[in-house]
């Protein structure tokens, strides 16, 4: 193996470790996220009910993976607070970007595996509505980017 080849085999298994370690976290601590279900007869968005009551599954899911106007004002308002700057700067420090690689973080394009990705504070993902298990919000240098985890597409980004 290269060094190019070490170097994003070291990459994609750091990101197991941080996702692992947070999974870990959760259960060790007892978090379970739950969806607010507002409508007693509501039914999730990749179901559709049927006239005698059956309940059928639609192939495709409705989630887009967008962040709702609700969490994006939550993020912005979490990272303008002056109480959480010295969050907000050690993680751009983190994963501080070149001008190269911030001009890859695109909607529809793929983080790339040489990019670090950290989670998003618990504090400010316990506050935000729940995602699908395919989606994961992580902070990227000055955004915070809503992505799929298998492909690592980019769903949505918040410029901070």
């Amino acid at each position: 193996m290269n060094r190019k080849q070490i170097g994003k085999y070291m990459s994609s298994q750091i990101i197991k470790l941080v996702i692992l370690s947070t999974v870990i976290f959760l259960t060790a601590c007892d978090i379970t996220f739950k969806r607010k279900n507002t409508d007693v007869d509501a039914i999730p968005a990749n179901m559709e009910k049927q006239n005698k009551g059956k309940i059928i599954i639609k192939s495709k899911t409705v989630n887009k993976g967008v962040f709702n106007k609700k969490d994006s004002h939550i993020i912005n308002s979490f990272y303008a607070d002056n109480s959480n700057e010295k969050i907000r700067k050690d993680m751009s420090t983190q994963t501080k970007l070149s001008k190269e690689q911030n001009s890859k973080l695109v909607i529809g394009n793929i983080v790339p595996r040489d990019v670090q990705v950290i989670p998003l504070p618990l504090k400010l993902e316990r506050i935000l509505s729940a995602l699908p298990l395919q989606y994961l919000r992580v902070q990227i240098g000055e955004n915070v980017i809503l992505m799929n985890v298998k492909s690592r597409k980019i769903s949505d980004l918040i410029k901070l």
